[in-house]
């Protein structure tokens, strides 16, 4: 007969499987967002000069470069965690000559301190956005913009949906820091609104708040 183990074994065991579900951070496949969709996305954008742009779980980094084009005044930084997709957009960032305005970081993007963002890209899955949401609420600046391309962010209000048409990745959904998650102060919710109005290219009427 194995020897008794004592309590304190047991609710170690248990504690250690209770850590190992609430520390759990999903990973997501890489899935590239296609050619038609991102110029959809760089003819929605009129992104101002400074702007720091994050592509989150950038893959090879093609929205990330496509962004760096178009609106040469920013500076983009891309999170992936899987080396071969590193070094992959690392490689197509050099030929393009865009290393000094788009930084590839790799690593977890659960881990990464994205408080300089101004605007954010990301392509990921609801339950890994549900599970991303305290940290954009913890660092993200008031007014910061969040771009997800099929999947909401749950219990936040996005303030425009763009259906894309002919398309199997169907929709851009846009949040905004302190207007989606109702944590901006009254008296700052008009200047916010004005402000993706400008950085957006969506009509007052397409607003859902």
């Amino acid at each position: 007969m194995a020897p008794s183990r004592p309590l304190s074994y047991y609710l170690e065991e248990e504690t250690g499987r209770r850590d190992m579900y609430w520390n759990y951070q999903p990973s997501v496949p890489w899935v590239p967002t296609r050619e038609e969709v991102i110029k959809i996305l760089l003819s929605l954008l009129q992104i101002p000069r400074g702007y720091v742009v994050y592509d989150i779980g950038c893959g090879d980094g093609r929205v990330a470069i496509a962004l760096a084009q178009k609106f040469p005044d920013i500076h983009v930084k891309c999170i992936e965690a899987r080396k071969d997709l590193v070094e992959k957009a690392r490689k197509a960032i050099e030929s393009k000559g865009l290393s000094n305005r788009v930084e590839v970081i790799e690593g977890d993007f659960f881990k990464v301190d994205i408080s300089d963002a101004d605007l954010i890209y990301m392509y990921l899955l609801t339950s890994v956005n549900q599970k991303l949401r305290p940290k954009l609420e913890n660092e993200l600046k008031q007014g910061a913009i969040i771009v997800s391309l099929d999947f909401p962010i749950p219990g936040w209000n996005p303030v425009a949906v763009i259906e894309l048409a002919r398309s199997w990745q169907r929709a851009f959904y846009i949040y905004v820091k302190g207007l989606s998650d109702s944590s901006a102060a009254a008296e700052l919710r008009n200047k916010l609104l004005e402000n993706v109005l400008h950085v957006v290219k969506i009509k007052k009427h397409e607003l859902r708040l």
